[in-house]
């Protein structure tokens, strides 16, 4: 195998559902390894990278890692490539470049967790992010995109940051590029790591070369944001006392056993009781179905994957072939749909009230506003979703909603909210993005 390119053997990351015979005795978000037993070391997964890959080379005992999946979640691994499993190695690595702060040379204030703040939802609270034209898309449970960033322009998370070996081309007179927010190119990354005999270490010890490349930049960075899992949110609650009582659907009963008093905080219901909060939340969960909310966000991933011109923004702002916007210019030629102009991503919903603000473009603050576009607001466009239209002419649906439905609509979507990213993870998460 050609130098640069070889992957020593590392500790394997596996994910535990729930259902597995393991979900139930696994505490927080991770395991310990080795597993414990009689004579066995234990090694916790908040030690140096360095203090944990020479432990691994002193015991036979550590097998794997094993990361807990919030209720709700489906299994992660088949959305995973083949060319990169995870491991413990490249999630530790993928981690701290996540909070380095190298992205723009000469400029020691810019990491990934500047726009993808882990104290916003893994987003931030900007319209737009600085330098960008596009509102900063949450992280959290991006192992399950099929595509990645609004318009789709990537596949791989191993993609996001750099998808030809020219991405690591500075720009200069010669090499004139836009500027990296707006393509999320990182010019010289490599090369900053590369200068760092720290990196350049822990590159040598989790990929067995001697100075970082752009694939294990990438590598590591897609396993570390494949663990950045949020769920175990009201809904996920609710739906699991359905199952366990097995009635056809979600009724306020089974929202009642979570509804304690952080809960009804979280929620911001005021003085009602949590009787009326579960009431509540069954008729939004009834609007969510019958109102067309599921069609674009099915449970349990609350997307589709796929792109709808939803009338926001440029969704029509082109006067003649190729000043198309949204996904529609970067489907390849012959696969393009006139459905797809001004058709951006649909993001999940979870973790809606830790993301705002919300649309490609962040043009509504918040989820009362968003509810009340879709309500009777939607403008015209002849690109419009067909699940949002009237006529082959875009004229917009009506939901026709009181205020008594978006409120219990908005409160609906606000129960989507998982917990927050573990407390592993959360001590240096919340801290200011830093090497």
């Amino acid at each position: 195998m050609p130098e640069g390119w070889q992957e020593p053997a590392d500790v394997p990351i596996r994910f535990i559902v729930h259902g597995h015979k393991e979900w139930d005795g696994l505490h927080e978000f991770f395991s310990v390894f080795p597993p414990p037993a009689a004579g066995s070391r234990t090694i916790h997964l908040n030690q140096s990278p360095f203090g944990i890959l020479a432990a691994m080379a002193l015991t036979d005992d550590a097998q794997t890692v094993k990361f807990k999946v919030p209720l709700g979640l489906p299994d992660p691994t088949p959305h995973i490539p083949p060319a990169n499993p995870p491991t413990f190695g490249k999630w530790k690595l993928g981690r701290q470049i996540f909070f380095a702060r190298k992205l723009v040379s000469g400029n020691d204030t810019f990491a990934c967790a500047t726009c993808h703040n882990p104290a916003l939802g893994f987003a931030e609270d900007r319209a737009i992010t600085s330098g960008g034209m596009r509102n900063t898309l949450s992280l959290i449970n991006c192992v399950f995109n099929r595509h990645q960033f609004w318009d789709g322009r990537a596949g791989a998370l191993e993609e996001v940051m750099v998808r030809t070996l020219n991405d690591e081309l500075q720009p200069d007179e010669k090499n004139p590029k836009p500027g990296p927010q707006e393509t999320h190119r990182w010019g010289g990354l490599v090369r900053a790591l590369g200068e760092d005999a720290d990196y350049r270490l822990r590159f040598k010890l989790v990929f067995g070369i001697d100075r970082p490349t752009q694939d294990a930049i990438a590598k590591a960075l897609a396993t570390y944001l494949r663990t950045v899992l949020s769920a175990n949110s009201l809904v996920d609650r609710a739906e699991e006392e359905r199952r366990r009582k097995n009635p056809p659907q979600l009724l306020a009963e089974h929202f009642l056993p979570s509804l304690d008093a952080p809960a009804l905080r979280a929620l911001e219901t005021r003085q009602e009781t949590k009787e009326e909060v579960a009431k509540k939340l069954e008729h939004g969960h009834r609007l969510f179905q019958s109102k067309g909310c599921a069609g674009c966000h099915p449970a349990p991933l609350y997307t589709d994957h796929d792109f709808h011109n939803v009338g926001i923004g440029e969704s029509e702002r082109f006067r003649q072939a190729g000043d198309e916007t949204g996904r529609f210019a970067h489907v390849p030629i012959g696969l393009k749909e006139p459905r797809l102009i001004g058709a951006f991503k649909t993001p999940t919903l979870r973790a809606l009230p830790r993301t705002a603000p919300y649309f490609h473009d962040g043009s509504y603050p918040d989820l009362r506003s968003v509810v009340k576009y879709f309500n009777h607001s939607i403008n015209r466009n002849r690109y419009l979703a067909q699940s949002l239209r009237l006529d082959p002419a875009g004229t917009p649906k009506a939901l026709d909603m009181n205020a008594d439905d978006q409120a219990a609509l908005v409160l609906f979507l606000r129960a989507l909210d998982g917990d927050p990213v573990d407390n592993v993870l959360r001590s240096e998460e919340t801290a200011s993005p830093q090497r």
